[in-house]
Formats: C-alpha cells, structure tokens, sequence
C-alpha cells in the first residue's frame, strides 16, 4: 500500500470541470445550481493509498530470473532483508512474528475479517512465497479493536452523508478517547452480531463501559459537554443499545442516552450552527429525539423549534428544506399527541389538528417529489428475488439518507391515520359516512405499508439497479421502524384466526381471502429477522417478534402498559382460547390505534 498524496474529494461535475466543489450535503451547490445529479464525493482515505500487490510480484519474478547477487559481491545485505522504494513496498522489513494493523476503505468489501472472521493469506500465492528477495510473514493479524475500528468505518460511515463528521479530519487525527471507546463498542458489537467471534460481545461491554464513565465525566465540565465529540460520543452509546438490544433495560437506556442527547442541544445553544459539523450533528439528533418523543406522546423539546430559523437560512438549506419542513410537521403531531395523551386539548380541536396535519403532508410530499433529482424517486422493477416485494423497488437518484426521510413521513401517516381514526370514533357520525371514512384511511396506509415495502430493498444493499445504501447497517437502522408501523397495518387486513394458524406453522390455503396480507406481514417480518441475524441490528428482532405475538420474551418494544392489549387476541388463539373472532378483530385494530396513537 502506497501513498499518493491527497486527492479532491469533489464531485465528479466540479473534478471535470476544474470547479473548487463546496462538499455539501447531500449534493453540491454548483450541482443544485446547474439542475444536475450530483455524483456524491470520493473517500479520500481510499485513494491516498495505492494498493501495489501487483508491482511487487512482477518485481519478484523480475529479481527471481536474474543472477545472484551473491556470487560478485561479498558485502551482499543478509539472506531475507530487501531494499525497495517508497513508491512500492515496505521501507524496512517486518518481523515475521509482527502484528501489522490495518486499514480498510469505506466499501464494505475491502474489509479484511482475519482468522476465523475470513482472513485471506498468501498461502496459495506461489509467485509471491517462492520469492527469495523478501520474507513476508505468514499471516498478518490486526488487533481485535483494529478490526472493530475498520468495521465501524466500513459499515457506519460514508462521505456522502451517513456519519461522516466522524470521517472529518479533525476527529480522524485527534479524536478524543471517548469518542474512540465507543466507535470501537459499536463496531465489535455489530462484527459480533454476524460474524460470532466469540468474546466480542463481552469486550464490547467493556468498552462501552468505559466509554460511559469517560463520557459522564465530561458533561460535568461545563466547557467539554459543549463539544462536537461529546455529543457524536451520546449518539454512538445509544447506537450500541441498539446493537444489543437483549432486554428491557437496553430500551431504557437508549431513552435516556436520547433524553441526554437532547439535554445536550439545549445546552450547546447558538453556536452549533456555525459550522456544517454542528448543523449536521443537530439534525442527526434531532431525528432520535422526535423518534422518543413520538413514540411515547412526550412534548418535543423547545429547542427543536427555537432555532428552525438558522437552519432555514444555512448554506446547506437549499438541499436540506425538504427534512427540515418534515421534521416541522413532526415536531407539531407529537404536540398534538402529547396533549391528546394529556387531555389537554377538546377533540374538536384535536380533529382540527389532525386535519391540518394531513393536508401539509399530502403537500409536503407534492413539493418534495417537485424539488430535484436530489429528493425524487421512481418505482424500478427487478427480478423476483426474497429480498423485493412484488418485483418493484424505489429508484432514488442521490444522498442515501433520503429513501430514510421518506419513510419517516410514511410512518407519520400511518400513525396520523391511527389519530384520526381514534378522533372519528368519538364523533356520531353517519354509518355511510363513517364506513368511507375508515375505508379512506385504511387506503392510505396501504398505499404507505407498499411504499415502504419498496423502499426498504435499496436502504438494505438489494435495490439493483437501483441505487443503494452505502453504508447498510446505518440505513438498515433507519428502516427498522418504518417495517414495524407497515406490519401493523398489514396485520389490520388479515384474518386473526389465519394469522394464529401461519404463527403455529399451518400453510396458507389458496382460497384465504387475507393470502395477499399474510404474505406482506411475512416478508416484512422477514426483512426484519434479516436485519437481526444478517445485519447485526438486534433490536430488530424484538421488533419482528412483537409482530409475530411474542410478547413474553419481547415486551420491551411497545409503550409501556399497552403489550397485552396489542396482541391479546393473538395471544388467546394460540392457545385455543379465541371466543368471538370479530370481537377479537375489533379489540386488535383497537389496541393497534391505541398503540400509535
């Protein structure tokens, strides 16, 4: 591997044109500006480095057929030591006993998993052993904090978007201990969860651990709370709860690593929105805090309106409008829900509410679809495969948080239909009426239980040839609850003694009317366990489990008091106690309601 100085991390239009790119996110102001799709921008860290394996072995065969030095000089360097350029190899030689760390690029093939994790060594190279010029240890090994190192960058970060103020130089250079601790934590953690490695899990653990005292230590000094670092060390801590999350306890914990987060904002004031870094890591945080806020009727934080303002007018906001208008909306349904929970508001107001709601979101996706290349999507299709629904994804065009935003607004929906629905019961309206109206809202969230089943293959790595993520496990991340609110409202249309039967391993029979349903809460419970097992987001499991009526192992998923009414009919069939299976329909699209509402 060869240095080679550093390279533009532009854009491909602003390289080709000799045009200093501005590295926006998620694409380029000159690319905005001129209406064309903006490539993204190169990993530096992949293209300093030269991988020269193909050099040195022609220079072997080269220095193989010529004669021996030996014969002509007596003062020969000894038998196994080699001189080469900078430009191709080792300066100096390497004890063959010597652990060599390394480096990894941020595609995900490029990681080198050693020993029992897939290492590749040059046993069968040869061309390369048989050489008498160098002595090249048998096999290289990193430390196992190396590897979770390489495997957090690999897997977490992109220069396009996906955490890439870790990527920053100033962090990669100086990052502080607890910053460290915890990249290392998430990174073992997640290689654990695929790969099995034994003590992995444990030592995670510990660093987590460690990474936790350091970082309490440091949001009691008034100065370094206030830090990029610590607020980028809050939001890896609560990622590693989701890694693992095996109990209730992990759920608590990433609520109040969310709750300290927010904490942070408010504390970090004005100031954070000088930089991009700061606006950035704003926005990130803001998604967590309105994710908790919503799913358990808190009221946003102030701080999440106080500074909408500043965004609105950063150099970044002519990309950026379209999450910042959404988060908006978000910020206003989990008032609303905060005060339906509270009772502090009448229900004519509320439905008044809910209304308005509706009628931005319906705009907000109208203008969005409008507002470029950057934001727009299109329906692909692709062969049949178990990783697509129906043989169609969504085709995105640029940054690969975006397929994560849309689904948010997907989410919300459903969860607003959920609101208007509870809000219509209370009010006598006419049977014709009333039968329109839930038929309506059961449309809408079919048609956004479909939109999500087509977008979840690109945030997974299955959207070709359309684009996809490039880092899974953080867009995988962002389509664990999108899954959940699309499997409830698969659930709604199915047949709950069908459902117990498919749950307790009875087949579909070609003349079920809710075929269509079960096979959509199938795959999408499918897409969930994938995730888990395949991807290494453990929550996702629970998550799948409370769909299939696992509640004794998984209640930790739900808001607190409403796991029995979710699935207590469910639950009854299974053990041959379902009395009444309308009554049992009802009380389920009841406690759904209840649910996200």
């Amino acid at each position: 591997m060869v240095y080679r100085g550093k390279p533009s991390a532009g854009c491909e239009n602003c390289r080709k044109a000799k045009k200093r790119c501005d590295l926006e996110q998620p694409a380029c102001s000159r690319c905005v500006k001129l209406k064309k799709p903006c490539s993204g921008y190169r990993d530096t860290s992949q293209l300093q480095i030269q991988d020269e394996s193909e050099a040195v072995r022609l220079k072997a065969h080269r220095a193989k057929n010529r004669p021996s030095p030996a014969s002509t000089k007596s003062s020969t360097s000894p038998a196994g030591s080699f001189t080469v350029t900078p430009a191709s190899s080792f300066r100096d030689r390497t004890p063959p006993d010597e652990d060599v760390k390394f480096s990894t690029s941020n595609d995900n093939q490029d990681l080198v998993l050693f020993n029992n994790l897939g290492i590749e060594d040059y046993d069968n190279d040869d061309e390369l052993t048989d050489t008498k010029i160098a002595t090249i240890p048998h096999s290289i090994k990193p430390s196992i904090d190396d590897a979770a190192t390489n495997y957090f960058f690999s897997q977490f970060t992109s220069p396009t978007g996906h955490w890439n103020f870790v990527l920053d130089g100033s962090h990669g250079r100086q990052m502080e201990p607890v910053l460290d601790l915890g990249l290392r934590a998430c990174g073992m953690a997640a290689l654990d969860n695929v790969k099995g490695f034994g003590s992995g899990l444990v030592r995670s653990r510990v660093l987590y651990a460690k990474a936790l005292g350091m970082l309490n230590a440091a949001l009691r000094d008034p100065k370094h709370c206030k830090t990029d670092q610590s607020l980028v060390a809050v939001t890896l801590l609560g990622l590693y709860e989701n890694l693992t999350c095996d109990s209730r306890e992990s759920i608590q914990s990433w609520k109040a690593h969310t709750s300290g987060a927010s904490e942070l904002l408010k504390l970090r004031g004005g100031n954070q929105f000088e930089t991009l870094t700061g606006r950035m890591l704003f926005r990130e945080t803001r998604a967590q805090v309105l994710i908790s806020c919503m799913w358990d009727d808190l009221p946003p934080p102030p701080i999440l309106r106080e500074w909408e303002e500043v965004l609105n007018n950063s150099p970044e906001a002519v990309v950026a409008a379209p999450a910042d208008r959404l988060s908006a909306i978000c910020v206003d349904f989990a008032t609303l829900k905060y005060q339906m929970r509270t009772q502090t508001i009448s229900d004519q107001d509320a439905i008044a509410e809910v209304i308005r709601l509706e009628m931005r979101m319906v705009q907000w996706s109208i203008d969005t679809m409008a507002d470029g290349q950057v934001w727009s999507y299109s329906d692909v299709e692709v062969p049949d495969s178990p990783h697509v629904w129906n043989g169609v994804v969504h085709g995105y065009q640029s940054h690969p948080s975006v397929p994560s935003i849309w689904n948010t607004y997907r989410s919300v929906r459903i969860m607003l239909t959920r609101n208007q629905e509870t809000l219509v019961r209370r009010f006598d309206l006419p049977p014709e009426q009333m039968i329109e109206q839930m038929a309506y809202l059961k449309s809408v969230r079919r048609q956004m239980t479909d939109d999500v089943c087509r977008s979840v293959p690109t945030l997974l790595g299955h959207g070709a040839p359309a684009v996809t993520s490039p880092c899974i496990i953080t867009s995988a991340y962002g389509a664990i609850w999108p899954l959940f609110f699309a499997g409830t409202c698969a659930l709604e249309r199915i047949d709950l003694q069908a459902w117990a039967g498919v749950v307790n391993g009875t087949p579909m029979t070609p003349s079920d009317s809710s075929n269509a349903a079960i096979a959509q809460a199938l795959w999408i419970i499918g897409r969930l366990e994938y995730i888990s097992k395949h991807i290494g987001l453990k929550w996702a499991e629970g998550v799948s489990a409370t769909l299939k009526g696992d509640l004794q192992i998984h209640d930790d998923i739900l808001p607190d008091g409403l796991q029995s009414a979710f699935w207590e009919t469910l639950v009854q069939s299974k053990s041959g106690m379902m009395q009444n299976l309308n009554k049992g329909k009802a009380a389920l699209n009841d406690a759904v309601g209840k649910i996200e509402s």
